[in-house]
This record gives structure tokens, C-alpha cells and sequence, in this order.
């Protein structure tokens, strides 16, 4: 089924979800969503992405550019309950370096972020790690 309206932005381009296409979605107050725009298309989707008791993070990891090491990494997260829910990775450096951005939910994680922090840098494949709250 598909449901449309016509909403009009406001002063500070925000838009109201009508009632019925939030029920529709099962969208709730604080949950997550995701924008895609299609710049080309001109055209946006709101994809629900998280529930409002999720802590999101978005983690960008320097890696070695070696089998395994990008599954290394997200066992570890996986080990201490980070929840991964999106995540892209590209090589650099062939055979040196490679990155991977990914955004997990820390909100059932073991550990605290410098604890996490620790665990990853031990890990001999991993090279850099950074973490941004998403609010």
C-alpha cells in the first residue's frame, strides 16, 4: 500500500509526518531515520533505521588491507554487544590500508568507549579508531 501528502517545510526546513504514514511506518517519537537523497532524481526516502532507546555510533576504523582483518574488528564489537546496523568499507592502500565507517548501537555494550577503545587497539590489525555520537 502507499500512502502519500503534500507537507510544506518550515522556517527551518523541517516537514511534519503525517499520523497516518508514521502509524503506516511504525514510526515512534525519538526513533531514528534515515534520509537517502537521490541528488540526480531529486528525490528523498525516510527509511526507519533505529529505535528511540538506541544509543547510535558511527565508528571509523583504519584497518590493515589483509584478509580478515575488517572481521576482526566487528567480532570485537560484536564480543562486548555492539549492535552494527550499517557499515561500508574501501581499500586506500592496496594490500596497506583499508577504512570502515560503520554505525552500531552501544546501548547493550559491555564497556564504556575507552574500554572499547582499549580492546580495539590491541588488536594488531587496527591502526586508528574514531568514534562520533550520533544524536
Amino acid at each position: 500500500m502507499r500512502l502519500s501528502k503534500i507537507v510544506r517545510l518550515d522556517s527551518k526546513g523541517r516537514i511534519l509526518i503525517p499520523s497516518n504514514i508514521r502509524a503506516g511506518l511504525g514510526l515512534s517519537k525519538g526513533m531514528y531515520l534515515m534520509i537517502y537523497a537521490n541528488l540526480d532524481e531529486r528525490k528523498a526516502q525516510l527509511i526507519p533505521f533505529a529505535d528511540p532507546k538506541a544509543k547510535l555510533v558511527n565508528f571509523k576504523i583504519t584497518i590493515s588491507d589483509s584478509p580478515g582483518a575488517l572481521a576482526k574488528a566487528a567480532s570485537i564489537l560484536a564480543k562486548y554487544g555492539v549492535d552494527l546496523l550499517s557499515s561500508e568499507s574501501r581499500t586506500l592502500q592496496r594490500g596497506k590500508i583499508a577504512e570502515w565507517n560503520a554505525i552500531g548501537d552501544i546501548s547493550k555494550c559491555k564497556l564504556n568507549f575507552n574500554e572499547l577503545k582499549g580492546v580495539l587497539e590491541r588488536e594488531a590489525e587496527i591502526k586508528k579508531i574514531q568514534f562520533k555520537k550520533l544524536s
